[in-house]
C-alpha cells in the first residue's frame, strides 16, 4: 500500500512539473505570441487601402484619381459556417458559391484581417447586406478607395490600371507596408511610376466583441496620399484622337517635334481599366486589347520609309533632284515582277513628283542603285531597330534586319520585307525631319508633385542624337512632303489655312492572292513651316488615304474651333482597301 502511495505521489509531482513547465512556456517564452493573438481577437485594424496620387494632363485636368467607395469585406476568423454564408452571398450578389468557399477556406497568415469580396457596392446592395446581416456573421460593408479614370478606355494604354497584389509580390515588397487586398500599378503610367503614386495605407483601430461586432474606435490611422503626376498629354488632343479613330483597330500618336513631349496616345481595341477581368476572357481577349499598338505594334512601314530612301539617295549622290526615271507600272528584276500601286504607271518623273505620288518603280529603282547596306545604314541613323526610350513599360524595338535577311534593296526601299517599326518610331522619325535632324526621346511625364504641390522631380527633354542632313536634301524632302498633302496620296489630310506635310504608307497584312485588306498609315507634321505637332495614324485595316483623312480631322480640331464630325466620319465603302491579285507592289 505504501509503495502504491509513493508511486502516486511521484506521478502527481511529474504532472505538476509538466503543468508548471507549460505555464512557464506559455507565459514567458510564448507571451508575445498569445498577447498578439488576444489583441487581434478583440482589437482589429480596419485598413481603408492605399491612397494613390492623381494623374493630371499638362493643363492640370484630372485624368485619374481615387474616390470613396463601399466594399463587401469579410474576416476569416469570424466566419463559422462558411457554406451558409457562401449560399447567402450567392443569392444576394449572384457570386459563385464554390469560388466563395475556396476563398473562405484559403489559409491566412492573419485570420483577423479583413479581406475584400466585392468592390464598389451600389446603394441597393448595401441595403441588402444590412437586411441579411443576421445570416452573414463576419461579413461587413466597409468604406474604401476606387480608382476613377476620366476618359476610361480612352487613356487605358497610357495610364494603365491597378490590380490586387499577389503573394509573390507581397514577399518581394514585404518592407513597403503592403498587405493582401492592397492594389499596385499593373500597366502604363500606373505601373511605371507606382513607387511615386502609391501612398501609405490608413484606417481605424477598433475594439470588437466575441462576435466580431464593432464596439468602439480606439484610434484613427491617417492615410498618407501618394504623389501627383503631371503628364505631357493634352486631354483635348487625346479626345480629338479618340473621336477620330472611333472603333477602328489601330493607333494614333501625337508628339511635339520640338522637345519629344507626347501630346496624345491612343490604341484600339482598348479596355476598361475599372473592369480588367472582363477583357481577359473571350471574345474580348481575342482582340488583343492589352496590346499598346503605339509602342508594341510592329509593322512594315510601307511607303513612309521612302523618306529614308530619299535621304539616302540624295545624300549619297546616287540621284540628283531632277534626275528622272520612267514608271510604266511594273519592273522586272530577275524572275520577279514588281508593280507600282498605279497599274498604268506614272510615266517619267523626278523625286519632286515621285514622293508625292509615292511611285514604287521610282523608289525601287533608286533602292537598287543605293544598295541594301546603305539603306540600312540610314535607317539605323534614325534608330530603327531600337526602343525609343519612352517612359512606358512594354515597348518593342521593331526589327532592323541584316542585309541578307532584308528581302532585297527594292523591297526595303519601299518599306517592305523584313523591316518592322512601331508607330512611335515613325513619329520620332517624322519629328526629326520636322525639326531639322534632332532625334528626341519621347516622354509622357512632365513632373511629379508632392500632395502639397511641391515639385519632387521634373523631367527635361532629351536629344538622343542629331542626324546631319544637308540643307539641300532637307529642302527637297520637305517640299515633297508638303506636296504629298497638297496634291499627292495624302490629299485627304488637307485642312484649309493649315500647311501640313506628311507621307502615306500602305502595307499588306498577308498574301495578296488571298485578297486580304491592307494596313494604312500616315505620318505628318504641322504647320509645315514651323511645326509644333507631329503625328502618326496607323490603321490595322484600312487605306493610307483613310489614315490621312483621320489625321487631317485631328489637326483641324487642334487648330480650329470648328466641329469636325463630318471630317472624322469615313464612308463604309472606304473602310478597307484591297489590292489587285498577284500585285507585288503597293503604295
Amino acid at each position: 500500500m505504501e509503495e502504491r502511495l509513493k508511486t502516486f505521489l511521484q506521478l502527481v509531482k511529474i504532472l505538476l512539473g509538466i503543468i508548471l513547465l507549460q505555464c512557464v512556456n506559455l507565459q514567458v517564452f510564448h507571451f508575445s505570441y498569445y498577447r498578439r493573438m488576444s489583441n487581434q481577437n478583440c482589437i482589429r485594424t480596419i485598413d481603408l487601402g492605399i491612397p494613390r496620387g492623381k494623374i493630371l494632363d499638362r493643363n492640370g485636368r484630372i485624368l485619374a484619381e481615387d474616390r470613396t467607395c463601399f466594399n463587401l469585406v469579410y474576416v476569416p476568423y469570424d466566419i463559422k459556417n462558411s457554406r451558409e454564408v457562401a449560399t447567402t452571398l450567392s443569392d444576394i450578389f449572384g457570386l459563385d458559391p464554390n469560388e466563395l468557399l475556396k476563398q473562405f477556406d484559403k489559409p491566412s497568415s492573419n485570420p483577423f484581417e479583413r479581406r475584400i469580396l466585392k468592390r464598389n457596392l451600389t446603394q441597393s446592395e448595401i441595403a441588402t447586406v444590412s437586411e441579411y446581416a443576421f445570416k452573414l456573421p463576419g461579413v461587413f460593408v466597409q468604406a474604401g478607395l476606387d480608382r476613377q479614370y476620366t476618359l476610361k478606355e480612352g487613356t487605358c494604354h497610357v495610364l494603365g490600371y491597378i490590380g490586387e497584389i499577389n503573394q509573390d509580390e507581397l514577399d518581394a515588397m514585404k518592407d513597403e507596408g503592403l498587405k493582401p487586398g492592397h492594389y499596385i500599378g499593373r500597366y502604363g503610367i500606373e505601373k511605371q511610376y507606382d513607387d511615386f503614386l502609391r501612398g501609405k495605407s490608413g484606417g481605424y483601430q477598433i475594439e470588437v466583441d466575441a462576435h466580431g461586432h464593432q464596439r468602439k474606435i480606439l484610434r484613427e490611422i491617417a492615410m498618407i496620399p501618394g504623389n501627383n503626376i503631371v503628364l505631357t498629354l493634352d486631354q483635348s488632343v487625346q479626345e480629338a484622337c479618340i473621336n477620330a479613330l472611333e472603333n477602328r483597330h489601330g493607333s494614333i500618336v501625337v508628339m511635339d517635334p520640338r522637345n519629344g513631349e507626347i501630346l496624345a496616345l491612343v490604341s484600339n481595341p482598348s479596355f476598361d481599366p475599372s473592369n480588367v477581368a472582363k477583357y481577359l476572357k473571350p471574345p474580348y481577349s481575342e482582340r488583343t486589347p492589352f496590346l499598346n499598338r503605339v509602342i508594341a505594334g510592329q509593322y512594315a512601314p510601307g511607303s513612309i520609309f521612302k523618306i529614308i530612301t530619299e535621304i539616302a539617295a540624295l545624300e549619297t549622290g546616287e540621284i540628283g533632284e531632277h534626275d528622272r526615271i520612267e514608271c510604266t507600272g511594273s519592273m522586272e528584276v530577275g524572275d520577279k515582277i514588281f508593280h507600282c500601286w498605279k497599274e498604268e504607271g506614272h510615266g517619267w518623273l523626278d523625286i519632286n513628283m515621285a514622293l508625292p505620288f509615292s511611285c514604287n518603280i521610282f523608289f525601287g529603282t533608286v533602292g537598287a542603285k543605293i544598295g541594301v547596306e546603305k539603306i540600312l545604314e540610314y535607317a539605323k541613323l534614325f534608330d530603327f531597330g531600337k526602343q525609343t526610350g519612352i517612359d512606358l513599360p512594354g515597348e518593342k524595338s521593331g526589327n532592323l534586319p541584316s542585309p541578307d535577311e532584308s528581302g532585297g534593296a527594292i523591297n526595303l526601299a519601299i518599306g517592305q520585307g523584313a523591316l518592322t517599326v512601331t508607330p512611335l518610331q515613325l513619329c520620332v522619325m517624322i519629328s526629326s525631319i520636322a525639326n531639322g535632324g534632332n532625334l528626341w526621346r519621347p516622354y509622357l511625364v512632365k513632373k511629379i508633385l508632392a500632395p502639397d504641390g511641391k515639385v519632387i522631380k521634373e523631367f527635361q527633354p532629351f536629344v538622343k542624337k542629331t542626324i546631319f542632313i544637308s540643307d539641300e536634301t532637307l529642302t527637297v524632302l520637305k517640299r515633297g512632303l508638303r506636296n504629298v498633302v497638297r496634291f499627292g496620296t495624302g490629299a485627304g489630310a488637307n485642312v484649309s489655312g493649315i500647311e501640313i506635310a506628311g507621307k502615306t504608307g500602305t502595307a499588306q497584312i498577308a498574301q495578296r492572292e488571298l485578297g486580304l485588306p491592307t494596313r494604312g498609315a500616315f505620318a505628318c507634321y504641322a504647320p509645315a513651316d514651323s511645326p509644333n505637332i507631329a503625328m502618326v495614324v496607323f490603321l490595322d485595316e484600312g487605306s493610307s488615304a483613310q489614315a490621312a483623312r483621320i489625321a487631317g480631322s485631328i489637326i483641324k480640331k487642334i487648330y480650329t474651333s470648328e466641329e469636325t464630325q463630318s471630317e472624322t466620319t469615313i464612308s463604309e465603302t472606304q473602310e478597307v482597301q484591297f489590292l489587285p491579285s498577284g500585285s507585288e507592289g503597293f503604295e
